[in-house]
């Protein structure tokens, strides 16, 4: 096989994974309260403690997810659908947000929540599932049967 042929391959393979919608897990409505708590604090310390320029906070602090996924909160609430889409990659987010709290003397009680939400995500993480959109906002497909109903209160 020459190399033009397995870069052509790789190429196709490259192709029709970047045509394969995101995996994304359920979260539950206490789960996002949790990821607020953490990143607002996150950004809070990084503001207090840090001369970086707001969009370095806003990334250091993973604060731009919380509106992402209350938007999909909302999507599943209104679906009649369980659980909050949460996507793999957006782990990240939090990861980066309690990564910033350990670095910036973060509360520690906030801290704890943020490690033991990272230990659930990791679980969840191995639930994922095939996403799909409406009008722009990610949702999955049906419902989990053991996820509780999402109420936006």
């Amino acid at each position: 096989m020459s190399i033009f042929s397995r870069r052509a391959q790789c190429a196709a393979a490259s192709d029709s994974a970047a045509a394969l919608p995101p995996l994304a897990f359920e979260i539950t409505m206490d789960e996002l309260r949790t990821i607020e708590r953490v990143t607002r604090h996150a950004r809070a310390r990084l503001r207090e403690l840090s001369d970086s320029s707001e969009a370095t906070i806003t990334n250091g602090s993973g604060s731009a997810l919380v509106p992402v996924l209350y938007e999909r909160a909302g999507a599943a609430d209104a679906l009649g659908r369980s659980g909050i889409p949460m996507l793999v990659g957006e782990i990240a987010h939090v990861e980066a947000a309690v990564v910033n709290l350990e670095s910036y003397a973060g509360h520690e009680t906030v801290l704890v929540d943020g490690y033991s939400l990272l230990n659930r995500l990791a679980f969840l993480k191995g639930r994922v599932r095939v996403t799909q959109e409406i009008a722009g906002v990610v949702t999955l497909p049906g419902g989990a049967a053991d996820a509780p109903r999402t109420t936006l209160t």
